[in-house]
């Protein structure tokens, strides 16, 4: 006896399952669709004159560019002038110093100069200089302007008479071969013990001091 085949439910077959469709062409229109209407917006870029007119200030917090000046010259040192007294004199000497030009005969010119002009400080300074180193003449001068046989207030070098200056400086013109200074020498010795013996305490001083 023949088998039957067994019966096939046709309309399930006919109804199997399909695929199921992703979100994908939903996704595929909505990007197509975007695109076109960003194509068809009109662009909106800023012009070149809206550009510019939106260019920002500058900041005011900016400081302005400050142009270098020029520095002020350096003014001249002022030269410093010595007023002390003797200050003539001193700078003499340095000068003929330094140029090696140091003639006693000279100083003792400028010395004489300065006294006729009044300038007692230098003359003194000048006489003093020259004489130590020896000039005669000079020595002589100083010892005449101590001496009180020859003291003339308000034109000698020394402001009163000097009795010890005078002998010094006579001696120093002795010793440089000035006859007239040792003869000088001897009268002023004669004066001080006269003075001494009438009593002086200052030239008694002083005939003790030479007769040691």
């Amino acid at each position: 006896m023949p088998i039957e085949a067994p019966e096939v439910d046709t309309e399930a077959a006919e109804s199997a399952p399909q695929k199921r469709r992703g979100p994908w062409p939903l996704i595929v229109v909505v990007l197509v669709l975007t695109l076109v209407a960003v194509w068809l917006v009109p662009s909106e870029s800023p012009t070149e004159s809206e550009t510019v007119d939106e260019a920002p200030a500058p900041s005011l917090l900016e400081s302005p560019a400050i142009e270098p000046t020029a520095e002020p010259a350096e003014a001249e040192p002022t030269p410093v002038i010595d007023e002390r007294p003797g200050a003539k004199a001193r700078a003499l000497i340095a000068q003929m110093r330094s140029s090696g030009d140091l003639t006693l005969d000279d100083i003792y010119a400028s010395a004489a100069t300065s006294q006729a002009d009044g300038e007692l400080a230098d003359a003194y300074l000048l006489y003093f200089f020259a004489a130590r180193e020896g000039h005669g003449g000079a020595a002589m001068t100083l010892a005449q302007q101590a001496d009180p046989a020859h003291h003339s207030p308000g034109e000698s070098v020394f402001e009163t008479p000097d009795l010890l200056q005078a002998h010094k400086w006579y001696l120093a013109a002795a010793q440089s071969g000035d006859d007239s200074a040792r003869q000088a020498l001897v009268a002023l010795r004669e004066r001080v013990d006269q003075m001494a013996a009438d009593g002086d305490p200052t030239a008694q001083r002083i005939a003790l001091m030479w007769q040691q």
